[in-house]
């Protein structure tokens, strides 16, 4: 039994730790700046939607932070995704 439950000792787990601690901030920072990601240039987004009304949706696009968040999302997922994948293949699918 105590073969099944083994747990992360010494540098592994030095090394699990800051990988979840990185994967999840960096997801967590991508998905934070998603705010900046949308709108209309120039002016913020409920000024140009008051001004406009519902004929400014269609001037919605993907503003500069879009390059970097979702890059940081998709990094994060993967990270996660990752060390999920280590952690069920140390600890035998427990």
């Amino acid at each position: 039994m105590s073969e099944s439950n083994k747990t992360p000792e010494g540098e592994g787990s030095l090394v699990y730790l800051v990988g979840l601690l990185a994967g999840g901030l960096t997801l967590g920072f991508g998905i934070r700046s998603l705010y900046w990601s949308f709108g209309v240039p120039g002016t913020e987004l409920n000024q140009s939607l008051d001004t406009m009304g519902n004929t400014g949706l269609d001037n919605l696009q993907l503003l500069d932070a879009a390059n970097y968040s979702i890059g940081m999302i998709v990094l994060g997922v993967i990270v996660m995704v990752a060390l999920n994948n280590f952690a069920w293949r140390y600890t035998d699918g427990y």
